[in-house]
Formats: structure tokens, C-alpha cells, sequence
């Protein structure tokens, strides 16, 4: 017994009057439709049923007889016509040989001879693989940058809490010469005052 190929990603358009087939890339669902084939049988059963409204009698006796004929003779030419379909669909579809699946030619791998599902392009997957490592990178900055510690922002102290003038990260004003610090050491006990302070704030000593 011969192999049935598109079994599965085919639709069936056919009528009484004729046949016709889509068949689909099993991956990105495009499809190709096959052209209608008139089954003449049909078309003839047709036109004797509207005889029959009009004149009743013979038609109606003639179109009973094709109606049996049809019940046979209709799956066999079916039948035919979805093999000729199967034998057209195949100038558009590719039969992958790793999972036997078909695939339009935008989900071909040419250089491979397989389906992309198997086997990717690689071109397009290192492409991939380079912005994801970009992204990756762009993060880890950002987190870097939103994760600094408070002893680093006194290390960028933006101008001189005394002069105002622009200071830098040196430890010392440029202009002033005072140091850049936002903290010092009360001289009497020791404990930390902020520079803008005139008296400490555990000791009430003159800073």
C-alpha cells in the first residue's frame, strides 16, 4: 500500500460539484490551495434536479440514477483528485527527512536540507544570540548603576558643601581647600558631625 502524504495538514474544500484541497506548512501555517476540479457527474445531477421543478416526471427519474451512481463514483474521483492535489502540493512544500513533516519555503533551512524546526538557520539564531547577550549586558549596568552605596555617593560629592564650587572626587576643595567629606569627627568626643554643623550633636561642643 502506497504512503498517504499531507495526511494531516490538509483541508478538504470539495463539493458535489467538484474537488478541491489546502494543504498547509505544518510550522507556520501557510498555506497553498489547489484549483477546483469539476466533477461532471455532479454538475449534471444538478441541472436535472432543476428540470425536475420545472417538468417533473423523466428528469426527476434520471437524477434519482445518477444519485447511485454518484454514491461510488464520487469517492473514486475524489480519491483521484486528491492524489493529483498531493502530487501539485509537492512543488511547494518541503518534506523534512528527520521528523518526515512538511514545510513551506520560508521554514526550509536550505543550507541544512532540513525544516528550521530541527535545525536552525544560523544566521538568524546567532543574530538572536548576540542581542540577548547585548540585553543581558544592558541590564546588569543598569542594575550596577541603581545598586551604588551611599559611601560611593560621598565619593562624588557634586560641589564643595562650603564654597559651593565644583568639586570632583578629590577629598579636598580645589578652590577652598576645605575637605569634601560630609561628615567629620567632633574634636571633644569624637562622634560623627555633619560638616554644615556649628556644634555637635552629642556634646553640644563648637564644632
Amino acid at each position: 500500500m502506497s504512503e498517504i502524504q499531507f495526511s494531516d495538514n490538509h483541508s478538504d474544500l470539495s463539493t458535489d460539484n467538484g474537488f478541491q484541497f489546502e494543504f498547509y506548512c505544518e510550522h507556520c501555517r501557510e498555506g497553498w490551495r489547489s484549483e477546483f476540479d469539476r466533477y461532471a457527474t455532479g454538475t449534471a445531477e444538478n441541472l436535472l434536479g432543476a428540470a425536475e421543478g420545472v417538468f417533473g416526471g423523466i428528469f426527476g427519474t434520471a437524477r434519482n440514477a445518477l444519485g447511485h451512481v454518484r454514491g461510488a463514483g464520487w469517492s473514486k474521483a475524489r480519491d483521484k483528485a486528491f492524489r493529483e492535489a498531493v502530487e501539485q502540493a509537492k512543488q511547494h512544500f518541503h518534506r523534512c527527512p528527520r521528523c518526515a513533516n512538511h514545510y513551506c519555503n520560508n521554514c526550509w533551512n536550505e543550507d541544512e536540507g532540513t525544516c528550521i524546526v530541527c535545525v536552525p538557520r544560523l544566521d538568524p539564531e546567532l543574530a538572536a544570540i548576540n542581542r540577548e547577550a547585548t540585553l543581558a549586558r544592558a541590564r546588569e549596568t543598569a542594575y550596577t548603576r541603581a545598586s551604588v552605596s551611599s559611601a560611593d555617593l560621598q565619593q562624588r560629592v557634586v560641589s564643595c558643601p562650603h564654597c559651593s564650587a565644583p568639586a570632583g572626587r578629590g577629598k579636598f576643595c580645589p578652590e577652598c581647600g576645605k575637605p569634601l567629606s560630609l561628615t567629620r569627627s567632633c574634636e571633644s568626643c569624637s562622634a560623627e558631625v555633619p560638616s554644615s554643623a556649628k556644634f555637635c550633636p552629642e556634646c553640644g561642643a563648637q564644632a
